[in-house]
């Protein structure tokens, strides 16, 4: 590599880490965002970064739509970047509210689960579409959010989508000890799931987890190509014990959480042909 380059790479990688100590420093006051979720989620999102960045160099009319963005904070992370960021979801949060009108983040409310969730938004006008730890989430049609979201994108335009892996030696392991593989199982049985003709947001609850196969059927039918699958494990997190802390950081187990077997989370990048 020559030194110009090097540079460059330094230069690249001091900016992420910048966005990154911006992003902390605006959610400072949210213990489980700090401790918890960013700790575990940390290894994916910088490999979004670093996988748009690589396609699409940050720019004003480089336009990002970011798919149940909950909090805001990868939003917030793109916009720091140099992106044009739209973030979507169904609930208004105050705190995401401040923190996009202060950071210049546009936000456009929308149900998943709906038929059309976003006819509303004028077509093919962004370049990234991301769409994370959210599919799991969605009860009424899966294929057609994605068809709905390539609608959405430029030709060439990029999607990354995570979700979580259900083909796991753990959940083998949770079948055999006669436990639930799904996410908010209870919550499922508890509660409604429509109100006034519509399907609720259930963000408790994980409805379909999916195989890799399935999720290239998926966005095969939304007419994307898929350009990279893998699988991936979490960071790890304050709460977490030492042991487990130790065995996650080692540099064999994150090897081995490249496997499907071992692997917690799908990670899908797909192109708009």
């Amino acid at each position: 590599m020559s030194r110009a380059n090097q540079a460059r790479g330094g230069e690249v990688a001091n900016h992420i880490d910048q966005a990154i100590a911006a992003m902390l420093d605006e959610y400072r006051g949210n213990d489980w965002m700090l401790n918890e979720h960013w700790p575990l989620n940390e290894p994916h999102v910088r490999l979004m970064i670093a996988d748009v960045m690589a396609r699409f160099p940050p720019g004003p009319n480089v336009r990002l739509l970011d798919v149940g963005c909950f909090n805001g904070y990868i939003s917030f992370l793109f916009k720091h970047l140099g992106y044009h960021v739209t973030g979507t979801d169904v609930c208004e949060l105050e705190d995401r509210r401040a923190i996009f009108e202060k950071a210049g983040i546009e936000f456009e409310s929308s149900n998943l689960n709906d038929a059309e969730p976003f006819k509303h938004l004028a077509a093919e006008q962004f370049d990234i579409v991301i769409i994370a730890q959210v599919i799991e989430h969605i009860l009424s049609h899966p294929l057609g959010l994605i068809r709905s979201l390539a609608d959405t994108m430029r030709t060439g335009g990029l999607m990354i989508l995570t979700t979580p892996n259900p083909a796991t030696l753990m959940n083998a392991i949770r079948v055999l000890r006669g436990r639930s593989l799904l996410w908010g199982t209870n919550d499922f049985i508890d509660h409604p799931k429509f109100e006034r003709g519509e399907i609720i947001s259930q963000g408790e609850i994980h409805y379909r987890e999916y195989t890799s196969a399935e999720l290239r059927h998926m966005l095969e039918g939304a007419g994307l190509r898929v350009e990279l699958s893998r699988y991936l494990g979490l960071g790890d997190s304050s709460t977490q014990s030492p042991l487990k802390k130790l065995v996650k950081n080692n540099p064999l187990s994150k090897t081995l959480t490249s496997y499907r077997l071992l692997a917690s989370n799908h990670y899908f990048l797909a192109r708009k042909v």
